[in-house]
């Protein structure tokens, strides 16, 4: 899927727990919750020794309550009992940071999207030493409402994810990873914070097998390159009627398929479950090309498709998630790796065997 863009990185975090299907507020009610529900810190820069984290914070209210003024948010940083900082944001601060057109949607079921209103969402991020993060950190946002203050509290654990599901890489031979994950200013998504994009490359590492001036798909090494399934598991969706993006180095609104009119669209996709709560998205395979069907058991390696550009894409790659759920719109992201490639960065070269 084509990166969201880069946002800026700003060294806080709040983060909680929240169920998905919440019961929506009362008209004098306001809460705090977060999207994705969990928040894993992941290794951002190995070289400097750096974890970090990206998410938005959700000040949430029915429908039928006004509209809060955030006036400061309170943070206390813990590691076991040890406050590690402390820090005061002031109300001008999270004006820049506060992102108002994500949906109750994201999380809540179409019914019950229509109970609860997200006035204020506040994109936040943490940069912070490996090693010595912070576990926990408690948060208190300070707001008006009807012209009375009002608090409201949020103890939230930061978590380090302990992937299950041993996978591979689901392309063969050489490729490279053309766009990362949030922490390295590409998706951003709730299921794909963690997800990369792969060019198929040529025996000596090449991304074009000629020169075009069209820019034709075709032309791409990777075009047509065989998808396989990372891990043995069940097919959840399998989607194969997507068009295929005729010119590459753009990706044209024209091309995307109605539920997808803003972008995002992953094209033809394939979701498998492994069984244990984690859930492969591979997107953009070509139109007519995926092998597999809903309910189909797969193993390990099996032909799904051909890498195509389909979807939200400015050339022929292959998006790669690992998620809680079989929604990619509706999942949270799960950090991941691979067993035959070492390197899942932006700009890594690899051969996966």
């Amino acid at each position: 899927m084509r990166g969201l863009g880069r946002a800026a990185l700003v060294a806080i975090v709040l983060a909680g727990p929240m169920p998905v299907q919440a019961t929506a507020t009362t008209a004098s009610d306001y809460r705090l919750r977060t999207v994705p529900e969990r928040v894993f810190l992941k290794e951002s820069n190995a070289k400097e020794k750096l974890s970090g984290t990206v998410f938005f914070l959700v000040l949430e209210q029915s429908v039928a309550s006004p509209a809060p003024e955030p006036k400061s948010i309170d943070l206390v940083f813990r590691k076991g009992s040890e406050i590690v900082r402390t820090e005061h944001l002031s109300a001008a601060f999270l004006k820049t940071v506060d992102v108002t057109q994500i949906p109750p949607s994201r999380v809540y079921s179409p019914a019950d999207a229509a109970k609860v209103a997200w006035p204020h969402a506040f994109r936040l991020a943490l940069t912070v030493p490996t090693g010595v993060d912070a576990d926990l950190v408690e948060a208190k946002v300070t707001f008006a409402s009807a012209g009375k203050d009002a608090k409201r509290a949020l103890t939230v654990p930061l978590q380090s994810y302990q992937q299950k599901t041993q996978l591979i890489f689901p392309f063969r031979g050489p490729g490279i990873i053309s766009v990362g994950g949030v922490l390295e200013g590409g998706h951003r998504n709730r299921s794909g914070l963690y997800a990369v994009d792969a060019l198929g490359l040529t025996p000596n590492y090449g991304p074009m097998l000629k020169a075009d001036l069209d820019e034709d798909p075709r032309n791409y090494a990777g075009w047509g390159r065989e998808i396989i399934a990372p891990a043995a598991g069940t097919i959840i969706i399998a989607r194969n009627d997507h068009v295929d993006q005729p010119k590459a180095g753009t990706s044209d609104p024209a091309y995307f398929v109605p539920e997808y009119p803003n972008g995002g669209d992953p094209g033809n996709l394939v979701v498998i479950d492994h069984g244990n709560g984690e859930f492969s998205m591979m997107g953009h395979m070509q139109k007519g090309s995926v092998r597999v069907k809903p309910g189909e058991v797969v193993k390990q390696g099996q032909l799904l498709g051909l890498m195509g550009n389909s979807g939200d894409t400015s050339g022929p790659h292959i998006h790669y998630q690992l998620q809680a759920g079989a929604d990619w719109e509706r999942s949270d992201a799960l950090p991941f790796s691979f067993t035959n490639v070492s390197g899942i960065s932006r700009g890594s070269y690899f051969e996966a065997k």
